[in-house]
């Protein structure tokens, strides 16, 4: 176990338990994460921190102001919120003037079929489940970011 684990070292990597994650800086991208539940906007700081440049927002008014300020690369929005629901919030924001195509992933506790396909009819590219596991928000949230790089948008 021991040779293992300075092969991991060697190669730049952390052994965490049964898995070994790369150790990765920060990309200099920039994440707006958004949830009324102050838990899952620590958790998730938490979780990703240390890769992405986080802002967080408590509601949708707060979103929409934060994406305009902040200028996210790409925001994570909560689908259940009290004062506006996440689809309404990101019509509101892809409405905004230079927002049309920032990539919006809903976030849900919720993950029906149904919710998913709503959330995609109203602009979402796509869906996490909550809570997060924070492989699936990087691999999730990098392959969108190279999406936008290279200019892919999914149009019916």
């Amino acid at each position: 176990m021991a040779e293992a684990e300075q092969i991991l070292d060697n190669c730049g990597q952390q052994k965490r338990g049964e898995v070994s994650v790369a150790v990765m800086g920060k990309t200099g991208r920039r994440v707006l994460i958004v949830d009324d539940m102050p838990s899952i906007l620590t958790d998730a700081t938490e979780l990703i921190g240390d890769r992405y440049e986080l802002e967080t927002a408590a509601s949708g008014k707060e979103a929409v102001e934060k994406v305009k300020s902040f200028k996210p690369d790409i925001v994570l929005m909560d689908m259940h919120m009290p004062d506006m629901n996440g689809i309404t919030c990101m019509e509101i924001i892809h409405g905004e003037e230079g927002f049309k195509d920032l990539p919006i992933i809903m976030t849900m506790n919720d993950v029906s079929v149904i919710t998913k396909a709503r959330s995609y009819d109203h602009g979402a590219v796509d869906s996490l489940q909550k809570p997060f596991i924070k492989l699936n928000l990087f691999r999730k949230i990098d392959m969108h970011l190279k999406l936008k790089e290279i200019g892919w948008h999914f149009e019916l």
